[in-house]
C-alpha cells in the first residue's frame, strides 16, 4: 500500500471524518502503517473508540474503489500533496481538519506569500462587484494570493480581478477536478492553472453533491490568513466561510452597506457580534493586518519590543531556551490550547520571527 491508496482508503471509510483520520495518522506516523495497528494501540488513541476500530476493518472492501480512483487521479493529470509535505500549504495544515491529501491543477509557490480569502453572495448587484474588484486591486502591492471558491458572483469576480490584476489566484472546488462547475466559468481555467491553482479535497469519483460545497468552505477559510465577506445575506456559504475563519482564529473582515439592504445583511451581523471587523476597502485591510510596509529583514530585538503581544512573547520565552520546540510542547509550556498556539506561530511566522520545521517542530529565527 502507498500513501495515496492509503490516504483514498481512509477517505472512503464512512463515517470517520478528518479529525479522526488526522489523529490515526500522527498516532501512527504515516497513513500507511494505520492499518496495521492492533486494535489495542488504536484503542489509546484520543478520540477513537470501538466504531472507529470496526470502520477500520473493512477497508479491504474498498480496494476496487481506492485502485480506480488511483487510475482516474493519473489520467487527469492530477497532482498531489500529503499533510506534511513541505509544500502543503501550511495555513491550512494548522486546521485540526485539514485533509491528509490535497489534490491541485496548477501550481503552489504560496510559502511566504500572504493569503487571502474574498467571498459573498451568488447574486451580487453592481455595488458587490465594485467594492470586490475595488479590495483586490487594492491589495496588488502585496503581491498576495486572492482565494475563492470559483462560484457564480464575488467568487469568479475576485478571481478574475486577480487575473486582470497580475496576481496568483487559488479557487478551491467542492468536487472533483475533472470537470468544471459551473461550466460558464471554463474560459477561467486556463489561465488559474498558469497564474495559481485549482485545489480540492474531493476525488474524481466522489457524486457531485450541493452539500460539498459547505465543507469546501473551511478550505478556502484555512488556507487564508484573511478573510474577507463582501456582500452576504444573514444565511448562506458565506456566512459558514466566515465562521469557519472565526473557529481558526484567522482575521475575519466585512463590508458594510445600507441597513435595509439584505446582500449586506450577514457582514452586519458579523460586525456586530464582533467577529469580523469592518473594512471600507483594501487600506483598511492592510493596516488592520500590520502590512503597512512590505516585509524586510529586521533584528529580532526590534521585533520584541515593537511587535510582539504577550502571548507571542510568551512564545519567544520558550523557543529561545531550546533550538527547537515541537507544537505541542510549545502549548503546554504557554498554557494555551494547540489550536489557539498553532494561531499564535502562524502570526509570527508572517512576521519572519518563527519558521517551521519537519514533524510541528518550530525554531526562532
Amino acid at each position: 500500500m502507498n500513501r495515496l491508496q492509503a490516504c483514498l482508503f481512509l477517505r472512503f471509510l464512512p463515517r470517520l471524518g478528518h479529525i479522526s483520520a488526522r489523529r490515526l495518522w500522527e498516532f501512527s506516523k504515516s497513513p500507511e502503517t494505520i492499518f496495521k495497528q492492533s486494535d489495542h494501540a488504536l484503542s489509546s488513541i484520543e478520540g477513537i473508540g470501538s466504531s472507529h476500530i470496526q470502520i477500520l476493518k473493512q477497508w479491504k472492501a474498498h480496494r476496487e474503489a481506492v485502485y480506480r480512483e488511483e487510475e482516474n487521479i493519473k489520467k487527469h493529470g492530477i497532482q498531489f500533496l500529503f499533510l506534511g509535505d513541505p509544500a502543503y500549504p501550511k495555513t491550512l495544515a494548522f486546521c485540526p481538519d485539514a485533509p491528509l491529501v490535497l489534490f491541485y491543477k496548477g501550481s503552489l509557490p504560496w510559502h511566504g506569500l500572504k493569503l487571502i480569502s474574498i467571498v459573498g453572495t451568488r447574486s451580487g448587484d453592481v455595488r458587490g462587484e465594485k467594492l470586490c474588484r475595488e479590495l483586490v486591486s487594492g491589495l496588488q502591492a502585496l503581491d498576495p494570493v486572492i482565494v475563492s471558491g470559483f462560484a457564480r458572483g464575488i467568487d469568479i469576480i475576485a478571481h478574475d480581478q486577480a487575473l486582470r490584476s497580475g496576481m496568483t489566484t487559488v479557487a478551491c472546488l467542492a468536487h472533483g477536478l475533472d470537470h468544471c462547475y459551473p461550466s460558464e466559468h471554463k474560459k477561467y481555467t486556463q489561465k488559474i492553472e498558469q497564474n495559481g491553482a485549482f485545489i480540492s479535497e474531493f476525488t474524481v469519483s466522489e457524486a457531485f453533491d450541493r452539500k460539498h460545497f459547505l465543507i469546501r468552505n473551511r478550505i478556502i477559510a484555512g488556507l487564508s490568513h484573511a478573510t474577507v465577506v463582501v456582500q452576504s445575506k444573514a444565511q448562506g456559504g458565506s456566512m459558514i466561510t466566515a465562521n469557519f475563519a472565526h473557529q481558526y482564529q484567522r482575521e475575519l473582515f466585512a463590508f458594510p452597506g445600507n441597513l435595509d439592504d439584505p446582500l449586506f445583511e450577514g457582514g452586519h451581523q458579523l460586525i456586530r457580534s464582533q467577529k469580523a471587523q469592518l473594512i471600507r476597502g483594501a487600506e483598511d485591510l492592510i493596516e488592520a493586518m500590520g502590512w503597512q510596509e512590505e516585509s524586510s529583514p529586521r533584528s529580532v530585538q526590534k521585533k520584541l519590543f515593537i511587535e510582539l503581544s504577550s502571548e507571542e512573547q510568551a512564545i519567544f520565552d520558550r523557543l529561545k531556551t531550546v533550538p527547537k520546540e515541537s507544537l505541542d510542547n510549545i502549548a503546554l509550556h504557554t498554557q494555551n490550547s494547540v489550536s489557539k498556539t498553532a494561531t499564535l506561530l502562524l502570526k509570527l511566522e508572517m512576521k519572519g520571527c518563527v519558521k517551521p520545521l519537519p514533524g510541528k517542530f518550530f525554531e526562532w529565527i
